[in-house]
């Protein structure tokens, strides 16, 4: 099995290293996710990282800042924490959850999920992947929408057909990628976007 992990930087490796550990002691499972390994795939420079855990976030995030002598903010009523390690690393942590759309753009409702759901809420399928940080699985690809693939074709595609109606700044930031990126929006995402951008009545 392919260890995704194995061309990170040593520093931030020791760093998520040991974040792994301390996630197999508290018994939880915990992923980097999204725009981090994509620009890891693609050998890009990154030191924002999102990590995810199936459990609560801040707790663990606690726990973790005490042990590296990082600086913690918490964001309690998000359920999320951001810690900044002196060299410019930082990491946030946030919950596995799922989110609802009451109406088209409106805010999301959020719940706990699993990682399936965490990744299924992100904009494109490039940015829904994760890397397992834990020790049994260390380094290992969680690709549940065919991110890898669209990545090797360079392909900017969304994950459902609502995904602009639900969030519209999507439309942005599939322009964004595709420019800095130097890939395509591929037909049917394409579609979306257009119907999206209709009037309506």
């Amino acid at each position: 099995m392919k260890n995704y992990l194995s061309r990170v930087d040593k520093r931030i490796l020791k760093v998520i290293r040991d974040i792994g550990r301390a996630a197999d002691r508290q018994g939880l499972r915990a992923y980097i996710v999204g725009g981090i390994v994509r620009d890891i795939i693609l050998g890009r420079k990154n030191l924002d990282i999102d990590i995810v855990v199936e459990g609560p976030a801040i707790p663990f995030a606690q726990s973790v800042a005490k042990a590296a002598g990082a600086k913690i903010t918490t964001y309690p009523q998000f359920g999320t924490a951001t810690l900044h390690w002196p060299f410019g690393l930082r990491i946030d942590f946030v919950a596995a959850r799922q989110e609802t759309y009451p109406h088209p753009g409106a805010l999301p409702h959020v719940h706990a999920g699993t990682l399936r759901d965490d990744l299924f809420r992100r904009d494109f399928t490039i940015n829904a992947m994760a890397v397992c940080l834990n020790c049994d699985r260390w380094g290992q690809l969680v690709d549940e929408f065919g991110g890898l693939q669209d990545l090797q074709e360079k392909k900017i595609r969304v994950l459902h057909g609502q995904s602009f109606v639900d969030d519209p700044t999507r439309i942005l930031r599939a322009v964004r990628f595709e420019q800095r990126l130097d890939f395509q929006i591929e037909p049917l995402t394409l579609g979306f976007l257009t119907e999206a951008l209709r009037p309506v009545g």
